[in-house]
């Protein structure tokens, strides 16, 4: 935890504009983290609470799993925001539920990314409500534990990315990747030149297309028989 951010709110943070979240929608996560060289991937534990959940939004950040500055988090946010928690990767305790997530849901938010544990997993299946997470327990983490320091709206380390305020956050079922703001427009535009490349390369395949790989595999030592 960064002590110069410590009990930090900060309530108001640069946005991307609304054209531009609309076309990482369009795309997976795993064409935009191509367009970023890899970078910006959440850890593999990182997943969706059910299989079909799709996020994309800018990052409304929660440093540590404390349940007041969350609610500090939750109350700045705007529509459309993906609510971040950094909460340093406890699984002992749960830092999100179907009662937060319903209020977020009233705000017309995007979804939330726990860098923890959540609870009330069948309850966010049912209402839908994108949820990432490292994995579920029915013991949250507000009782007994409470008053844990924290911040609002600043740098935080989440699942082993940095993520800024308005950063773009974008989830499917094969995980989470972050998108800084100030690279967004750049990432797009390779990310979008590599999809429609790849769409007909793909669409245009009729029969089987041979990878032709036996020239390099013989420059690389290996035989045939």
């Amino acid at each position: 935890m960064d002590d110069r951010n410590v009990r930090k709110i900060v309530r108001g943070f640069n946005r991307p504009e609304s054209d531009l979240l609309a076309e990482f929608s369009k795309l997976y996560t795993g064409i935009i983290a191509d367009a970023m060289g890899k970078l910006g991937i959440m850890q593999t534990s990182m997943a969706p609470i059910a299989p079909g959940m799709k996020l994309c939004g800018p990052a409304t950040t929660a440093m540590g799993p404390d349940l007041t500055v969350r609610r500090m988090a939750i109350d700045l946010a705007q529509e459309g925001d993906v609510l971040v928690v950094a909460a340093g990767g406890i699984r002992d305790y749960a830092s999100f539920g179907d009662g937060t997530a319903r209020r977020m849901m009233t705000k017309a938010m995007s979804g939330a990314v726990i860098d923890g544990c959540v609870r009330d997993a069948a309850g966010l299946r049912k209402i839908g409500f994108p949820t990432f997470c490292l994995g579920t327990t029915p013991k949250n983490y507000h009782y007994p534990s409470y008053g844990d320091v924290g911040a609002v709206n600043v740098p935080v380390i989440c699942s082993g990315v940095l993520v800024n305020p308005g950063d773009i956050v974008v989830g499917d079922d094969d995980g989470i990747v972050v998108v800084p703001l100030e690279n967004a427009k750049q990432v797009l535009d390779t990310a979008k030149a590599n999809f429609i490349s790849e769409t007909a390369l793909r669409d245009s395949w009729s029969y089987y297309p041979p990878f032709d790989v036996e020239a390099e595999l013989l420059e690389r030592g290996y035989s045939f028989e």
